[in-house]
């Protein structure tokens, strides 16, 4: 037994020892999770900036961080918006310069400026579309209030778009945000005054179609016309055929060598003028008065 006793290795175990190697290795473990866990994504499409809550908070001064991924701190946070454009839609019944109630679906096209995330967060935060509705809300009841619901339903859509648009983007720019563009996307009336506008419609087409009609009826008369004037010129080219005749038959009876120079201006240069059996025989071409 003795001698097991003196065979068995002797571990000099130092307890202080052992504390400080699990210390080393704990810290060691939380070193790599905290690596691994600093690296932060910013999707496409976004943009972001770190918060530091134990330094300087935001730092307006520090690049925007675009898409990517970047180490980033654990103690400080990386937050992003997306400055992708969005659309916000509005169905608002407002009235127009007369009182009378319009129902219209207006669609805002908007985005984050880029570069500017976070001077937006401090602006507004996550809520900023609360200000994007407040803003698009008054400007569509100003607008539209100075016009007649005829114009807002025809004539006037581009205009009302346009003033709309001056109303929103200075405001918007200031927020940090980019106006792409206003929409009227459709304009609801009361169903009296639709029905109006219908039968305004549908007289409108009756009385095109019947300027049509009217047109037609001109051009078969003008066509009629034309005809008509196409005879007559063939009644003025007879008569003036016939007075040429009468011209050249007062020329035969004062001059008969009228005759022979026709008989001359005739002649195609084969065989004779006068014809196969004239007098001076076949092939014979003397004109009278001439040897």
């Amino acid at each position: 037994m003795n001698d097991f006793k003196q065979q068995m290795p002797n571990f000099n175990i130092d307890p202080k020892k052992i504390g400080r190697y699990v210390l080393y290795g704990v810290i060691g473990l939380v070193l790599v999770i905290l690596f691994f866990m600093s690296w932060q994504s910013v999707e496409p499409g976004e943009q972001g900036f770190v918060y530091r809550p134990y330094g300087s908070g935001v730092d307006f001064k520090e690049d925007t961080f675009e898409e990517g991924t970047y180490f980033i701190a654990p103690w400080n946070d990386l937050i992003t918006y997306s400055v992708r454009q969005n659309t916000a839609k509005y169905n608002s019944t407002v009235m127009d310069i007369n009182g009378t109630n319009i129902e219209v679906d207006i669609a805002v096209r908007y985005a984050i400026a880029k570069g500017k995330v976070a001077e937006l967060h401090m602006q507004h935060g996550r809520n900023f579309i609360e200000f994007i509705d407040d803003k698009s809300k008054g400007a569509i009841k100003d607008v539209i209030g100075r016009y007649t619901y005829e114009q807002v339903y025809s004539s006037k859509r581009e205009a009302l778009e346009g003033e709309i648009e001056d109303l929103l983007r200075p405001d918007f720019q200031e927020n940090f945000i980019s106006l792409a563009y206003v929409e009227i996307a459709d304009v609801n009336l009361p169903a009296n005054i639709a029905q109006q506008i219908t039968e305004k419609e549908t007289q409108k087409q009756k009385n095109l179609t019947a300027k049509e009609k009217q047109k037609e009826q001109e051009y078969l008369a003008n066509a009629r016309i034309e005809k008509a004037r196409g005879d007559s010129s063939l009644v003025i080219s007879a008569r003036f055929k016939a007075e040429a005749i009468q011209l050249e038959a007062e020329q035969i009876s004062r001059n008969p060598q009228y005759i022979e120079l026709k008989k001359w201006e005739k002649w195609d240069g084969i065989g004779s003028p006068y014809g196969e059996s004239n007098v001076f025989g076949a092939g014979v071409s003397v004109l009278k008065g001439y040897k």
